[in-house]
């Protein structure tokens, strides 16, 4: 009798050390989809930063200025959000912080890497540089680093690219014109639409290329210059691989999941100097 109990009390130390061990095995989990369903997104579009107050103006920001407006975005609590993030939460993969906003860049300008990679560095934030890969052709074959209108080279891109810090996408391969018959990539009236197919492809296959050859990333979002665009133009672009668009259109972007419309017409603020980051930011409603 003694035995069987023996036996008995030993059977149920192994079962409860057996279940112990299988306690601290890591148990796969399934992914759960956000539940969150939109968000108010604001978008900063910038273009070149300076250093001398004399050269600033609509389109060119004091670097005081733009370290002021990434103190004030700290200290409100903002988080910036990435392309990949803005796509991922379309698909229902991730939630986005309720605090976002989205830093951007056009032109592809020198000063992207000179000033404004440091400082976003040192604040924690993430921006999207827009470029023009005939700028950047240009400049990759001079030695010209005049930061008043020198553009980013191929070399310095690849560095933003694995930098983690500046994502880089495209702002046409050689479309950043605005002419008597064609702003940026619209439409010409006495083009077919084939035509305009072609056109269109034929300088988005070749910024892709350019960036795969020179990077080894392929551009998904496209900034249209002077925010000029067709209503042809999104498709177009989609067969492209070109998976979103941003506008100049001044409007805070609602974003919703398992809705597309809102990726082919993503508005942003341009900011300008002369105006204090408290003023400028809360038109956008960030405060």
């Amino acid at each position: 009798m003694v035995l069987k109990i023996k036996k008995s009390f030993l059977f149920i130390i192994a079962v409860v050390c057996m279940l112990l061990a299988l306690m601290t095995i890591p148990f796969k989990t399934v992914p759960v989809l956000s539940e969150q369903k939109s968000i108010e997104l604001p978008v900063v579009m910038y273009h070149q930063l300076t250093k001398s107050e004399s050269r600033a103006g609509r389109y060119i920001l004091t670097v005081e200025q733009f370290e002021k407006d990434l103190i004030y975005l700290k200290n409100e609590g903002y988080k910036t959000v990435t392309v990949r993030q803005l796509l991922d939460f379309s698909m229902g993969k991730i939630s986005l912080p309720e605090k976002s906003v989205m830093l951007t860049f056009d032109d592809g300008c020198e000063t992207l890497y000179s000033y404004a990679l440091p400082l976003l560095e040192k604040y924690g934030f993430t921006a999207v540089g827009f470029v023009v890969g005939a700028y950047t052709d240009s400049y990759s074959k001079i030695n010209d680093h005049n930061l008043n209108y020198s553009n980013l080279t191929w070399s310095e891109i690849n560095e933003l690219c694995n930098s983690g810090v500046i994502d880089i996408q495209s702002h046409t391969y050689d479309l950043h014109k605005n002419t008597d018959d064609r702003s940026g990539i619209k439409k010409k009236k006495s083009e077919t639409l084939e035509q305009y197919s072609e056109f269109l492809t034929a300088d988005a296959v070749k910024m892709k290329e350019k960036m795969y050859e020179n990077t080894g990333k392929i551009p998904i979002a496209i900034a249209y210059p002077f925010g000029s665009y067709s209503k042809e133009s999104a498709e177009i672009l989609k067969r492209c691989g070109i998976e979103m668009a941003f506008t100049c259109e001044e409007k805070i972007n609602i974003i919703k999941k398992a809705e597309s419309e809102w990726l082919f017409g993503l508005g942003r603020y341009n900011r300008p100097e002369g105006i204090s980051s408290e003023s400028f930011f809360e038109k956008m409603g960030i405060s």
